[in-house]
């Protein structure tokens, strides 16, 4: 089967099959190396989910199909290629829909040194701050929990993800959310692919929810994915599933549409330099 021949059927942004291409995407900021087959630049969540229909339609006949999201390439594990079909959607879907001095609404291939000056202008900022937020896009820095030098005062990215648009394995796009007990138990009423997702992972979580509490790791920095200790809260009745979303790569879900909370931008900062003696008190410090 021609891969890129099919795709051009259903898909309206590029497809890119060029030598030269196929090198470029076959790396990230990793040291590994992974050539795709074809490289898709989607322009819409229409057409990413046309692309995961076509994969569930001919992966019994082709098991090599697969789909690989991509941004800005950033990433240092290797997320970011594959040797199938890479959606690269940093060309097309990247626009800001809206921004406040609490919030922003923006598509997931917006770089973030674009984002953080336009949320600087409402005097608001996302302060995960990874410190590739030079080349970073906000979407690869959801789908890696990016944190950063801000992260031990305000937290990392997860924190901040009010809302994430996504297409799931059945080829259709979903809004999670946070939802209360009320609003889960709709979602799990429904008898679809959607309440079926939503009945399972609650029946998980809450038929281990003690041992999956006790399995949360206890450090500052955790930019690793699927923490299903922080999806359910029975103190607070709280079910988020976004909250599984952020840090898997992609592997879940692809992120297509992301509403961030924002914090007030300090208007000033500071450096302090110490002259030490000696380095045995440095921890203290």
């Amino acid at each position: 089967m021609n891969i890129q021949e099919e795709l051009a059927k259903i898909f309206k942004g590029e497809l890119d099959t060029s030598d030269e291409s196929r090198e470029f995407y076959s790396h990230d900021a990793s040291l590994f190396e992974l050539k795709p087959e074809v490289i898709g630049f989607p322009k819409d969540a229409e057409d990413i989910k046309n692309v995961v229909k076509f994969v569930n339609e001919h992966k019994i006949t082709n098991p090599e199909l697969s789909i690989t999201p991509r941004s800005r390439g950033t990433d240092m594990s290797g997320a970011a290629i594959g040797q199938s079909i890479v959606l690269d959607i940093s060309k097309y879907m990247n626009n800001l829909r809206d921004v406040t001095e609490t919030s922003a609404h923006v598509q997931p291939g917006m770089l973030f040194r674009e984002f953080d000056k336009a949320t600087e202008e409402k005097g608001s900022l996302l302060p995960s701050y990874p410190a590739s937020r030079d080349l970073a896009s906000v979407g690869g820095m959801v789908n890696n929990n990016s944190g950063g030098e801000k992260s031990l005062e305000y937290g990392k990215t997860d924190k901040y993800v009010s809302e994430l648009s996504v297409i799931l394995s059945d080829g259709n796009e979903y809004v999670i959310r946070p939802l209360n007990r009320d609003e889960l138990n709709i979602k799990m009423s429904q008898d679809d692919f959607e309440g079926n997702l939503y009945r399972r992972t609650f029946e998980l979580l809450e038929a281990h929810y003690d041992e999956i509490q006790a399995a949360a790791p206890k450090v500052s920095k955790d930019s690793t994915g699927y923490h299903l200790w922080n999806v359910w809260n029975r103190e607070t009745g709280v079910f988020d599933l976004t909250q599984l979303f952020v840090g898997a790569q992609g592997t879940l879900g692809i992120v297509t549409d992301i509403k961030f909370r924002l914090v007030k931008r300090r208007s000033h900062s500071g450096l302090l330099i110490l002259f030490l003696k000696s380095t045995n008190e440095l921890g203290e410090l």
